[in-house]
This record gives C-alpha cells, structure tokens and sequence, in this order.
C-alpha cells in the first residue's frame, strides 16, 4: 500500500489523557480543542505572552481530533506518514484550516494534493 512520509523532526508530542502537549519547552499560548481532545500549543499566535493561554475549538473539523493531531504534527515538522486510510481527511482538514501555499510553501494541501495524484497514477498502472 502506498504512503509518503512527511516531516523530519522526531514526535515533539505527549498525551496525557485527553489532552496533547508540545514538548518543546515553550510555554503554551494556544489551546485547540476538538472534541473531547485538546492541544496545547505554542507559535500561534504572535504577542500573547502577556494573556493568559488562548482557546480555539475545532468541533467541525474534518477527521476530529485524530486529523488535527496530524496537522499539528504537521506545522511542528515531526514526522508523519499520509496513506490512502488518512489521506483524505487530512487533505480536508487542511482546506477548513486554510493551509494554502498563499501561507507557505509545501504545506498540507499540496503534499497531500502531491500525494493524491500518485496514487492515481499507481493505480492507472496497476489496472492495466
């Protein structure tokens, strides 16, 4: 089954039950929450060391809490693979979350439009 792995950084992750921390050292700024699930992130949002830790819900992202943990893995550059399983809810989580080039290069909709279309191709030539 085809895939593409992503990123290069080692997991800057860890759960604590329904809960993600980065593990950088940084202190949170932002804290995404989708579902029951929530991430507690930094290099969000710019000027925040004065405020107390922001909250965003995500309830109507595409693929829940799972996709966005991958998009998050994703912006921090820490390894991930895209597969036909996740392909697709990552490649609409990225679209809701505005991931464009217009923002940066490579981002998630291109890799996972890149990937996409490779896996069409393969499919082209396995069919014949």
């Amino acid at each position: 089954m085809a895939s593409m792995k992503l990123g290069f950084k080692p997991d800057a992750f860890k759960r604590q039950g329904q809960a993600w921390f980065c593990t950088t050292g940084l202190p949170s700024d932002v804290a995404v929450e989708v579902g029951d699930m929530s991430f507690h992130l930094h290099k969000l949002i710019e000027g925040s060391s004065d405020q107390e830790e922001c909250i965003i819900k995500l309830n109507d992202i595409p693929g829940g809490a799972k996709s966005f943990e991958l998009v998050a893995r994703f912006c921090y550059g820490v390894k991930i693979e895209l597969s036909p399983a996740n392909v697709a809810y990552l490649r609409c989580a990225s679209e809701h979350l505005q991931m464009t080039e217009e923002v940066a290069e490579d981002n998630l909709i291109a890799q996972s439009e890149i990937f996409l279309n490779q896996v069409d191709q393969d499919a082209v030539l396995y069919k014949d």
